[in-house]
Formats: C-alpha cells, sequence, structure tokens
C-alpha cells in the first residue's frame, strides 16, 4: 500500500456517516432528551425568574464645525481632529455628563439606585451613595456610533420603561447644556484674555515711540540719507541675484553630472532634446531590423549590408550629438560658476560697506519697525474682540453643534430576557450538548460493534451477527413463545452411539434399556429458559433464526475440508451468550438433515441442559472419571437429530478431565458416530478448559457481546489461541442492537419479505 492509499485510507475512516449519526441518536435518544431537558428547564428558570429589562434609544448629531468661536479658534489652531468624535463619545459616558443627568432625574429619589432596596441616602452629602449612583447609571448606558456618520445611538437599560426614556433624554439635554457652557465658558476667557494683551499692547507701542523719538533727538537723526537707503536696497538687491545664481549653477552642474556619461545606448531621461531622442528611436528601428533580417537572409544579402551602412550612421550621427550636449551642458556649468563668483564677490563689497554705514540708523529703523509690527499685531487683537464680542452675544440664543435627531420613547416590550429566543436557543443548545456527549461516550466506547471492529481488532472474520432479543417484540409478531417440554422424541431419552436400527430412528426409542430423566412430579421445578435459547427451533421464520442459519452457512463454507466436524463455542468473558449460541447452531445444523450432537463440556458453569430442561445426570463428567456409561450419555431432544451430552455433576479439576486421554478418545469416538460436534466450552480468559480443547476440535468459534465486550478483551483471547495453535474460524457478534449500521435495514428488510409473501 502506498502511502496515498494509506492517506485515503485514513480519510475514509474518519468520516462520519450519517446513518451512524442517525444510529447514534436513535441508541442514546434518552441521554440527548435528558441534556435537552435540562438545559432548557434551566433556561426557563431563568427567563421566567429574571426581572424584564427595557431600552429606549435616542439619536444625537454631532457637527463637526461649531457656530461659536473658541479659544483656539481666535488664534486659527485647529482644534477639531480626527480624534473629535471620539472625544465626544467619551463625554457622552463621562462621570460628570452621567452626574448632570442623574441630579436632573432626581435619582438619589428612586430605591433601586440607592443600593439594596434601602432608603435613598443623600448623594452631594455622601461622596459613597453618589459615586454608586453614578455607577448604577453607567452600568445601564450604551453609547453606539453609527458608521460613516457624525450620528450617534445613545440607550439606556432599566427596569422601568419610562425611566429608560427619561434616562436617555435627560442625558441628551445634559449633554447639550455642558457642551454650550463649555463653549462660552471659553469664549469668555479668551474676550478677557484679548483684553489684557490689546492694553498691554498698546501701553509698549506708547513707550517704544516714545523711545524712538527720544533716541532720534540724542542722535539729531531727522531721516534715513538716500545713500543708506541705496545701499541698504542694493544688498538686498545682490543677496537675491547671488541665490538665484547659486540655484542656477547648482541646477546646470547636476545636469552636466547626468548627461556627462551619455551614449548611444544610454540616454538619461532628463535629456529631452529632439533631434537625440529622434537619432536614438531610428537607431533603434535600424537596430530590430537588421537583427530580423540578418536572422532571415544572413549577413551576405545586399539589404543587410545597406542595413548596416545606415546603422552605423545613425550610431555616428547620436554620438556626434551627444557629445555636443554634453559640451554645451558643461559650457552653461562653467558660465553659471563664473557668475556666481562674480556676484558672491560684489556682494561680499557691498556687505562690507553696508557694514560701514551709520549704525545710528540701523538702530532706529529696528525701532520704528518694532513700532510698525506692533501696530499691526494690535490691529489683529482689536479685530478678534470685536468677534468674541458677537459671540458672547449670541449666548442667550443657545447655539450648540449638537442636535437632537431622536428622543427616547418608552419601549412597550422588554429587551431582555427573550424568552421565546433564549428557550429556542437553549432547547438547540441542549440538542447539540446532548448529541456531543453522546458522541463524546460513543467514541470512547471501546466495545465490539461492527465486524470492522472484529476485522481491525483481530484480523479475524465475522462470521454473523445476531440481533439483541426482544421477547416482547417476537410473541407480537410470531407468537412463539411456549415452552419445549414434548416433541417427536420426547425430552431426555436417552439415545445408543452405535447400531442404532431405522425403527430406532422413526420413534426415538433407543435400542437399548435407555433411562428416562424427564422430570418426574418429585423432582424439582426447573428453572425458566428464555425464548432466545431455542428460537431457530421455536421460530425458525424470525430474522434471529435466519441469523443463525447464515452463519452456518458461513461456519460449512469457512471449512470445507470434509473432515472438519467438530467445533468448540467459546467467548472471552463469562456472559456473552455462547451456551445459547451454542444450541442454535445445533438446530440450524440438524435443520440441514445431518446428525448433530451438542456437547456441554463446560464444567464449570454447564448450560445445555437447562437450555433443553433435562437434569444434569449421568454426563460428561460421569464417564471421565469413570462412574458412567457410555450407553446413557447421548440424550435425543425436541430437535429431530439434535443429540446431547450434558455435563454431568461439577468435577474438582475440569481442565485435568478434558486434557486426558480418555477425553480425547471419547471424543474420536464422537465424531465417528456424529455428522458435526458442537462443543461448549468456558470463557477463554477465564479458564484453560477452552484451550485444552484446542487440539481436539477442528476450530473454536469464539463468541462476542455486541457494545458489551472490549475490544481488549476480544484481542487478548485471540492472542492466547494463537499461542496455543488453536483455529478460530471467526467471531460471532451477539446480542447486538439491529439498529446499528446496516444490520438494522437487513433484519427490517427481513420481516417486511416474511409478514407479506404475497407481495414478493
Amino acid at each position: 500500500m502506498n502511502e496515498r492509499e494509506m492517506q485515503e485510507e485514513l480519510l475514509e475512516s474518519r468520516e462520519i456517516n450519517l446513518l451512524d449519526l442517525w444510529v447514534l441518536v436513535l441508541k442514546r435518544k434518552w441521554l440527548i432528551a435528558s441534556v435537552a431537558a435540562t438545559v432548557f428547564v434551566l433556561a426557563a428558570v431563568y427567563v421566567f425568574t429574571r426581572t424584564p429589562v427595557y431600552t429606549a434609544t435616542g439619536q444625537l448629531l454631532i457637527e463637526k464645525e461649531p457656530n461659536i468661536l473658541t479659544f483656539e479658534e481666535i488664534f486659527q489652531v485647529e482644534s477639531f481632529q480626527t480624534s473629535y468624535y471620539e472625544t465626544q463619545y467619551k463625554l457622552l459616558q463621562s462621570r460628570s455628563l452621567a452626574e448632570r443627568a442623574a441630579e436632573r432625574l432626581k435619582l438619589s429619589e428612586r430605591p433601586e439606585f440607592a443600593g439594596n432596596g434601602k432608603k435613598p441616602a443623600p448623594a452631594k452629602s455622601d461622596p459613597a451613595a453618589r459615586g454608586r449612583l453614578i455607577d448604577a447609571f453607567l452600568g445601564g448606558l450604551s453609547v453606539d456610533p453609527v458608521a460613516q456618520t457624525r450620528l450617534v445611538n445613545v440607550s439606556f437599560k432599566s427596569a422601568d420603561p419610562k425611566l429608560a426614556a427619561d434616562a436617555v433624554n435627560a442625558l441628551f439635554d445634559s449633554f447639550i447644556d455642558m457642551s454650550v457652557e463649555s463653549r462660552y465658558t471659553a469664549t469668555e476667557q479668551a474676550t478677557e484674555f484679548l483684553t489684557q494683551q490689546i492694553a498691554s499692547l498698546r501701553s509698549d507701542i506708547e513707550r517704544k515711540e516714545k523711545e524712538l523719538q527720544a533716541y532720534a533727538g540724542e542722535k539729531n537723526i531727522v531721516a534715513l540719507s538716500d545713500t543708506e537707503t541705496t545701499v541698504v536696497s542694493k544688498l538686498a538687491e545682490l543677496n537675491t541675484a547671488l541665490t538665484q545664481a547659486q540655484i542656477d549653477r547648482v541646477n546646470k552642474e547636476a545636469f552636466y553630472n547626468e548627461v556627462r556619461n551619455a551614449t548611444p545606448n544610454y540616454i538619461p531621461a532628463s535629456i529631452n532634446n529632439p533631434i537625440i531622442q529622434s537619432l536614438r528611436q531610428e537607431y533603434a528601428r535600424l537596430s530590430r531590423e537588421y537583427s530580423r533580417k540578418q536572422e532571415q537572409f544572413g549577413s551576405e544579402y545586399p539589404e543587410i549590408q545597406r542595413l548596416k551602412t545606415d546603422l552605423e550612421s545613425t550610431r555616428k550621427s547620436l554620438e556626434t550629438e551627444t557629445r555636443n550636449l554634453i559640451n554645451a551642458a558643461h559650457a552653461d556649468y562653467q558660465a553659471a560658476r563664473k557668475k556666481e563668483l562674480s556676484l558672491q564677490g560684489v556682494f561680499n563689497d557691498q556687505k562690507q560697506e553696508s557694514i560701514q554705514l551709520n549704525s545710528n540708523a540701523i538702530s532706529y529703523n529696528t525701532l520704528r519697525n518694532e513700532i510698525i509690527n506692533n501696530k499691526s499685531l494690535l490691529d489683529t487683537l482689536v479685530k478678534r474682540q470685536s468677534e468674541t464680542g458677537v459671540s458672547a452675544r449670541l449666548k442667550g440664543v443657545g447655539v450648540s453643534n449638537i442636535r437632537i435627531v431622536d428622543r427616547a420613547e418608552a419601549p412597550q416590550s422588554p429587551s431582555s430576557p427573550k424568552k421565546k429566543r433564549t428557550l429556542l436557543l437553549a432547547l438547540l443548545a441542549g440538542l447539540f450538548g446532548g448529541f456531543g456527549l453522546a458522541y463524546l461516550l460513543d467514541r470512547l466506547d471501546n466495545s465490539v460493534k461492527s465486524a470492522q471492529d472484529v476485522e481491525k481488532t483481530v484480523g479475524l472474520a465475522t462470521l454473523g451477527v445476531i440481533a439483541e432479543f426482544d421477547p416482547e417484540a417476537k410473541k407480537k409478531s410470531y407468537g412463539y413463545g411456549y415452552g419445549y417440554g414434548s416433541g417427536r422424541h420426547g425430552g431426555g431419552i436417552t439415545f445408543v452411539l452405535k447400531n442404532k436400527s431405522s425403527k430406532e430412528e422413526a420413534g426415538g426409542r433407543p435400542a437399548g434399556g435407555g433411562e428416562k430423566t424427564a422430570a418426574g412430579p418429585k423432582d424439582p421445578p426447573l428453572p425458566t429458559i428464555k425464548t432466545i435459547d431455542l428460537i431457530t427451533h421455536v421460530s425458525p421464520k424470525s430474522n434471529i433464526s435466519e441469523s443463525y442459519r447464515s452463519i452456518r452457512t458461513a461456519i460449512l463454507l469457512s471449512t470445507a475440508n470434509p473432515g472438519h466436524k467438530i467445533f468448540s463455542i467459546s467467548s472471552s468473558l463469562p456472559s456473552e451468550g455462547k451456551s445459547a449460541t451454542a444450541a442454535n447452531l445445533a438446530v440450524t445444523l440438524a435443520q440441514t438433515g445431518k446428525r448433530v450432537l451438542l456437547l456441554d463440556a463446560d464444567l464449570r458453569k454447564p448450560r445445555i441442559h437447562r437450555i433443553f430442561k433435562l437434569k444434569n445426570q449421568n454426563g460428561l463428567t460421569n464417564f471421565l472419571t469413570g462412574t458412567g456409561d457410555v450407553k446413557e450419555l447421548v440424550k435425543v431432544t425436541v430437535v429431530p437429530d439434535l443429540y446431547i451430552i450434558n455435563s454431568g455433576p461439577l468435577p474438582p479439576n475440569p481442565a485435568e478431565l478434558l486434557g486426558s486421554d480418555k477425553m480425547a478418545g471419547f471424543v474420536g469416538e464422537l465424531k465417528a458416530a456424529f455428522d458435526y460436534i458442537l462443543v461448549d466450552t468456558p470463557p477463554v480468559l477465564a479458564v484453560t478448559d477452552a484451550l485444552v480443547l484446542g487440539p481436539l476440535v477442528d476450530g473454536l468459534i469464539l463468541v462476542a457481546w455486541g457494545g458489551k465486550t472490549s475490544r481488549e478483551a476480544l484481542k487478548r483471547a485471540v492472542e492466547k489461541l494463537r499461542q496455543t495453535g488453536t483455529k478460530t474460524p471467526g467471531v460471532i457478534i451477539n446480542r447486538l442492537d439491529v439498529k446499528a449500521h446496516d444490520y438494522y435495514y437487513r433484519h427490517h428488510y427481513y420481516y417486511d419479505y416474511y409478514e407479506h409473501p404475497g407481495e414478493a
């Protein structure tokens, strides 16, 4: 098997069959129902005991551009960044705003906000009570901005629907009031600041003007001379010209450095010369055409020679133009450099001359410029003061950038708990949880449940599956709840092994004096017999009987050798149905017309005599211990052609008796007298009896209780059999729930076939 096949097999093994899931539901239906009911009841208790909560919602519009000037706007500072709206949302949830809304609603007088239904404490005098009040209010508040809009939804939860709506509306009103107050507070601060700054600036201007007049009088300055003015102006012009020359030199130097290494094969993108661009395109075209035709005609073709000449001529022209461009760029760079140096010298001379100017004139101009700048600033502040005065006069109008879009209304129905939805979700959760628990338990179940389990665990074939027996269902469908005390042969009559006449065959009587062992009036009552024990005889048309016949066929096909006629029936552990299986398999073999012997070799807990309502006397142990007569061992049954040898009294040494030479010789005699022999043996893992009989039988058939026998127990039992060399034709899965897997459908069709024979 290659890796791919192994992976496919692994994937197939992991697939969850829908039918298996349905079977799991049917198998664990009470567990699933219990979990679902528990979850549903808990949810019901929760929703019906919880106090209903109502949610009221309103909507605000927060404009980005305010209508009233703020302190920041006076100095043209941008205050509305991307964080503006986030700030507003946080303000809506602030404790100060919550306190305002609580005071507006008088929540301190409500018992539900006082804590534990106690008498409300005065919030203003008790900081702890005020804190609890604000916490309670914020606990019911939620703010949800509407994406891609300037809208925000504000909700409040309360047990009182009217209070929920009033809380939202009170928060809106308080938020607007706080916003207006904040803006006008800032305006008043700005007005006061401007008044102080204007007064200070006017005083400073007056002082500077007096200093200028005093300085002019001291230095005898009336006005700056024309020479001084010219020198200053010229210096400024030279400075501007020098700056431009430096920029021009830098640009031309950069261009020269970029094009100085230009070649016909490399032309910088900065070269926009139309002649060069045209020659470059022509050179590229000729190169492509030359390469194409050279591949087509060869290098000696006349057209190739012409193209080669044109290509070389174009290349030379391109080189010439490129050199001319480089030379021109170098010349421009040198000229710009000379101009820069020339202006730098003139500027330095003029600068030296300016330094020599009268310092008095420079100081005079400095004072005068300060006065001019201060007067300009004063005009700006006066203008702003006028604007803030207008804003202050708008205070009574109540202008705000916040507007109520929708006021909250008292809700008509509670928002939580949502009884129908909660109960439905609880029911679904319980069902899924119950199914998950059932699935987990099923995955943890290590018992044998299918033929696949047997194959994977021990590598043996499954000879057949016996469904779980339901007496009531069987009685209802087929009416076979009667006993087994009478039959063609009568119960409990001995049979002589050899030299049996045809007359004896017909009448069921022995040639020699056999002993009747049927229960007499003085005998103690026998235990009640389960219907499953001989169902193949009592109800041959039942599905279980059909299963036993299928197993019979599988056994016969698995042992096609005519010499293979003796099989032992055992199990891994006790109480797995091996005795009932042995009895029913013996019946099915006898129904083929073959002489069949059922030998009870379970000398520890024998059961075959109970199944056939016989007393456990004159059995195998009597013969092995030398106290019994072989003529009295074999007993006829109610089933034609089926005979049994019961175990006899329980010995102290069962294993030694079964492993004796006498037992081996006895089995040889039985093989000569019967067509098939089935031996009921103790469980493999409990005692060694079945292993001791291994060499005497043609094969040991294991019985496993479906859904009960662990895979580990079955594995250990098969390992013991293999260690002793005991052949094992296969495993019979007994008492399996027929609703599992495909067994359900097989048995269903079998019932339907027999219940409607005319429709087949």
